[in-house]
């Protein structure tokens, strides 16, 4: 049982590393054809959800919006910078009151609050593209990240019970994008998925804070190769 096992095992690992050399030769090949090693900008919208910690719940879906920059290393290789802004005003949470900032004596419950929240989030990382074909390219980014956060929340009578002022805090992200390049060859449109990963050692963050984009997007290619 042990040798089928281990037979099966080798079966899997061949099948993989078969799939994976035969996308590395499709890309190899599409990327010469393709000559997309260039320097790009982008302008992106979406929207955005943010896990606000301490508080049991996830702020609802927020509009967001931003940009980023691609300078080549590679044929496929980019050092990749992305900056979003994601704002969402006078939403209905709930937060754990042995967190807030508050003098009332509140036990450990969960209450409803009125809240406000903001971040700017900076990614500094790489982009891999793999050229699918002439036009479609499927890419994927990883690095740091940098986040601003600013947070209030208020009682229904006004009272602010909590507010968080600039908060800096780092983390990790990881995404992918689809992208399709137009006729003109230095315009394309873009689809990206990316989710971003912050731990902050503040008393009232008693999780991590995940924030998960979905954006749409044009890029602009600067130079051609």
């Amino acid at each position: 049982m042990y040798v089928a096992a281990t037979k099966q095992e080798a079966v899997k690992m061949k099948n993989i590393l078969l799939a994976f050399l035969f996308l590395v030769s499709i890309t190899f090949t599409s990327a010469q054809e393709h000559k997309k090693s260039s320097t790009f900008i982008s302008g992106l919208v979406g929207t955005a959800q943010v896990s606000n910690s301490g508080s049991g719940t996830n702020s609802p879906v927020a509009f967001s919006f931003g940009g980023s920059f691609g300078f080549p290393i590679t044929g496929n290789l980019y050092l990749y910078t992305r900056g979003t802004y994601t704002s969402k005003s006078n939403f209905q949470s709930f937060y754990n009151t042995s967190f807030l900032n508050s003098q009332t004596g509140f036990s450990d419950e969960l209450i409803p609050v009125t809240s406000s929240f903001s971040q700017l989030l900076l990614n500094t990382g790489l982009l891999y593209n793999f050229y699918i074909s002439e036009v479609w390219t499927l890419g994927v980014n990883g690095g740091a990240s940098f986040s601003v956060i600013n947070q209030d929340a208020k009682l229904k009578g006004g009272h602010v019970i909590s507010s968080v002022n600039n908060e800096a805090i780092w983390g990790y992200f990881g995404g992918m994008i689809v992208e399709k390049l137009w006729d003109e060859g230095d315009v394309s449109t873009f689809f990206e998925a990316q989710y971003n990963y912050a731990r902050s050692d503040a008393s009232y963050r008693i999780s991590a804070l995940n924030t998960m984009n979905f954006t749409f997007g044009v890029r602009y290619y600067l130079t051609r190769h």
